[in-house]
């Protein structure tokens, strides 16, 4: 639950903060959570500034709201207010700071392909 809403954050920053590229794929399993995005360049040169931004909301300990915007149809989203409300039918944390803090590393898939691997900082 940590990993899937760390790679929620860093997912909605990504698109909120850096021109919201295309998403070409995502895996999380309990070491670690990817995003593969259409990048041009390295996609490390916003990690500072990405890493900063996450881990600033993680530390503000901010209330998640999970809910259903559509009940019957069982359509779920989380928010964050002020900062965002994402369709996600998956299990979510009840406040930011149980997240922890993250780190990011970079893989190259090839042509403007980009890995982002998400880390629990240690």
């Amino acid at each position: 639950m940590r990993l899937h809403f760390a790679a929620e954050l860093v997912l909605e920053n990504v698109y909120q903060f850096f021109n919201h590229p295309e998403k070409i794929g995502a895996n999380i399993n309990e070491d670690k959570a990817r995003i593969d995005f259409y990048w041009e360049g390295s996609i490390a040169t916003i990690f500072s500034e990405l890493t900063r931004r996450v881990n600033q909301m993680i530390e503000e300990d901010l209330p998640i709201i999970s809910a259903f915007s559509d009940e019957q149809n069982q359509r779920r989203y989380w928010r964050i207010e002020g900062f965002a409300q994402v369709p996600c039918g998956g299990t979510h944390l009840h406040r930011t700071g149980e997240i922890g803090p993250i780190h990011l590393k970079r893989r190259n898939l090839g042509k403007e392909k980009e890995r982002m691997e998400i880390f629990f900082q240690e």
